[in-house]
């Protein structure tokens, strides 16, 4: 009988230790480029691994001397959102005390107070800073990103500045501006490597292969790959470290219809653990997945409230057909009133961050979120 105090599944924040699933071959191509000083972005859907892989292997890459510096932007709305965020993560890292104090002392206009005290625990010296920005103006703020970025070349060398979700600076109305600083930086940083991940695959092949975007060519982009069988014999031996029984067909089954999202694996897994599921088929995960879809109901249901009559059934059309949505019988089956009506309704969802476009060719789009695509298909039911 598998014990209710140890669920050998994890989801939802970032994944390490035994709950991680490495990555050897990745690993090496990233590290490669990383200590070469070639740039990367690592580009793929949201809950696909990207920031688990991309934390495990800066832990791997610190402790063979290139430090780090990871910033998450995901929720930025502004320039000064986006300096809290870097001067956040510095603020994280311990040891770094004599480093840190030449950079924040060189930012006069942000008024820095620094402590420093003894860790009780280890001994080291502990190193604090907060600072005033309430009273920036628009361009202090600015002058003090480039500030902390010109700030990294104290950090020695080796450093690499890792930022999450990058592609969100292109919502900030600037112009371009914290792209062509970026760019700036990255060239005259000598100390440093940067990796970026982004899930908005349309918008980041933007950034780097449009001519007119100051990150044109600069970058090495890595389609973060889906995991190969590796993963379904991980999940059961997981599984069986707690006595349960599972098939293949089952992963492999849930894998397909989850359309190989890591995280939505972990969390039915988890499901089938905690309700306590001794022998786990594919009938099994069927019913579990259903539970946990239905678990978001409410949010699926709140989002479709906002939107149009024409960008719900354009969800439902992506949902139930995928592929070539803008075929004539589609349009008509789903009462859409033209193919500019479609192209219209797929560019406000892809702004809203529920759709995007797969690949080159038009008419195929995928769901930022798998489990809504399975909501809409059961809640709808066949036409």
């Amino acid at each position: 009988m598998n014990s209710p105090y140890h669920n050998p599944f994890r989801f939802g924040d970032p994944v390490e230790g035994e709950f991680y699933l490495h990555r050897p071959g990745l690993e090496k191509l990233v590290s490669q480029f990383l200590t070469n000083r070639i740039h990367v972005v690592l580009i793929g859907p949201r809950r696909f691994g990207k920031t688990s892989f991309l934390l495990n292997l800066l832990k791997k890459m610190s402790a063979q001397s290139h430090p780090y510096v990871f910033v998450d932007i995901f929720n930025i709305t502004s320039h000064k959102d986006f300096l809290h965020q870097m001067l956040r993560a510095l603020k994280s890292k311990k040891g770094w005390v004599d480093s840190l104090k030449a950079i924040v002392t060189s930012f006069p206009k942000l008024r820095p107070k620094i402590s420093t005290q003894i860790d009780a625990h280890t001994g080291q010296p502990s190193f604090d800073f907060t600072f005033d920005t309430s009273l920036s103006s628009e361009n202090d703020v600015k002058e003090l990103i480039q500030d902390v970025l010109l700030g990294l070349s104290k950090l020695g060398n080796g450093l690499i500045l890792a930022i999450d979700e990058f592609q969100k600076i292109t919502e900030l109305d600037d112009n371009g501006w914290l792209e062509a600083t970026l760019r700036t930086h990255m060239q005259q940083l000598r100390n440093t490597s940067f990796i970026f991940t982004g899930s908005r695959r349309s918008v980041i092949y933007d950034m780097l292969n449009n001519p007119s975007r100051p990150l044109y060519k600069f970058c090495q982009p890595i389609e973060f790959p889906a995991f190969d069988n590796e993963f379904t014999d991980w999940i059961l031996q997981r599984f069986k470290n707690v006595g349960i029984q599972c098939s293949y067909e089952a992963i492999e089954h849930l894998r397909k219809i989850v359309q190989d999202t890591p995280n939505y694996v972990q969390m039915v897994c988890f499901h089938l653990v905690a309700v306590g599921k001794n022998n786990v088929t594919v009938d099994e995960v069927n019913k579990a997945l259903t539970i946990v879809v239905q678990q978001n109901a409410y949010a699926y249901q709140t989002l479709l409230s906002t939107l149009t009559a024409t960008q719900q059934r354009t969800l439902r059309l992506a949902a139930k057909e995928g592929k070539q949505i803008f075929a004539k019988e589609f349009l008509t089956k789903y009462e859409i009133a033209s193919g500019a009506a479609l192209s219209s309704a797929i560019k406000s969802l892809k702004e809203k961050e529920i759709l995007d476009e797969e690949g080159a060719g038009k008419g195929t789009v995928i769901f930022d979120d798998p489990l809504f695509a399975i909501w809409l298909k059961t809640s709808f039911g066949d036409f």
